[in-house]
């Protein structure tokens, strides 16, 4: 099984260039590698463990876990760092309130 995911490349808070990246699912240390290798800085997701999310910031991975909405409002969110808006929020998550301490 692969996985396909949007990557984006940005500059100056604006969008650059945008193409569909397959990932290998052959488990997480695979897929941790594959985003290295591509360059990810920022990963912009949904439900996520705490180990992978770990796994992914000591590799230099910044993540923004528990985002749910449309992918072109999430991203346009992201470029004006209006993320936070409770509307992106996974219903129950408890993400908003521990934006701020560094993990999900």
């Amino acid at each position: 099984m692969t996985i396909n995911t949007l990557m984006v490349d940005i500059s100056r808070g604006g969008l650059i260039s945008r193409r569909q990246v397959r990932l290998d699912d052959l488990g997480w240390p695979s897929r941790v590698e594959q985003m290295v290798h591509l360059g990810v800085e920022v990963l912009i997701c949904g439900g996520i463990s705490n180990f992978l999310y770990h796994q992914l910031v000591a590799r230099g991975i910044q993540v923004i876990p528990w985002v749910t909405g449309d992918v072109e409002e999430v991203l346009q969110a992201y470029l004006q760092d209006q993320l936070n808006q409770e509307k992106f929020a996974m219903p129950g998550c408890r993400r908003w309130r521990h934006r701020h301490r560094g993990g999900p």
